[in-house]
């Protein structure tokens, strides 16, 4: 696999040597932190990796999920990250103390001690015991100033939104991330029902993909979901915001007037403003609708 390349998680990544390191590391610090445990939900949606994670393990998902986001992101000491949705995990804890990045988490809930239900959430006791700086706030308003960011993190926070928080909310990391810079987004997907619609979220940032798009569907389902009976997989995205301007004008204009120019990233943002985002009808709707076309079609010929 291409570095930095959108694509789907896949157990064989899972076990490759580079991300089991990885794995390796955040599994220890997950412990030492005294981090939320998973276990219980490991053993119902993947049960691949029973044995693999120490007993107060991290949700498994993240043993794809956290190496794809730090093998992309091409770290370098003092670069200025973002950790959106950030909660408490060892991803956050590796990027100040292994990566020796200068980390700021975003969350929007903030307690005082102790696990919420799957360590949503932040306490100010994990706060003061790791010294992370945060910012609490929700993901449509981001409190951070624009073009500052080397990398920004979104991992699996996208899918547990309504649309029109994530369509304002990928602008917002858009806006926060430097020209040149990234942002790294995981997200769930589903054949059955639309969790999330990459494509969609791509077009929505402004940004462009950084490496090459791969949309083929795995062979095999990566986890189980609902009571084992639904199969989910998890989609990885790695976008870059581009310093590049384009003219917002199509009419046409005189020889001695320039269009105006605006950010290339900004672009979802005046397209916006301008009419509002259609809804979006449900996989197995469009599906079925277009299944009787085709079949009236055919009772007509």
């Amino acid at each position: 696999m291409t570095k930095g390349a959108s694509r789907f998680a896949t157990l064989e990544e899972v076990m490759s040597p580079e991300f089991m390191n990885l794995t390796r590391v955040l599994d220890k610090m997950t412990v030492q932190y005294e981090l939320p445990d998973h276990s219980d939900a490991n053993r119902e949606r993947y049960p691949w990796s029973q044995g693999i994670l120490s007993p107060r393990a991290f949700y498994a998902a993240r043993m794809w999920e956290y190496p794809y986001a730090l093998t992309s992101a091409e770290l370098q000491p003092g670069m200025k990250c973002a950790d959106i949705g950030c909660g408490m995990t060892a991803f956050t804890i590796y990027l100040k103390e292994v990566a020796h990045c200068d980390i700021v988490g975003v969350d929007p809930e903030v307690f005082d001690s102790g696990i919420r239900y799957y360590g949503h959430g932040v306490s100010r006791e994990f706060l003061q015991k790791t010294g992370i700086e945060l910012v609490q706030s929700g993901l449509e308003t981001i409190p951070l100033p624009s073009n500052t960011f080397d990398r920004v993190f979104c991992l699996s926070v996208i899918e547990h939104l309504t649309q029109d928080v994530i369509y304002r909310g990928v602008r917002e990391i858009a806006r926060i991330v430097k020209p040149g810079g990234r942002a790294i987004f995981t997200v769930d997907v589903n054949m059955l029902s639309e969790v999330s619609r990459p494509l969609d979220l791509i077009w929505e940032s402004g940004l462009v993909p950084w490496g090459n798009l791969d949309l083929r569907w795995p062979t095999h389902r990566f986890g189980n979901f609902c009571d084992g009976k639904q199969p989910a997989d998890v989609y990885g995205m790695c976008l870059v915001k581009e310093a590049r301007p384009v003219e917002t004008q199509y009419a046409s204009v005189s020889d001695d007037s320039r269009p105006p120019l605006v950010d290339a990233s900004l672009i979802p943002v005046l397209r916006s403003q301008n009419q509002p985002a259609p809804p979006r009808r449900s996989l197995w709707r469009r599906v079925t609708s277009r299944v009787r076309s085709a079949g009236s079609v055919l009772l007509k010929g």
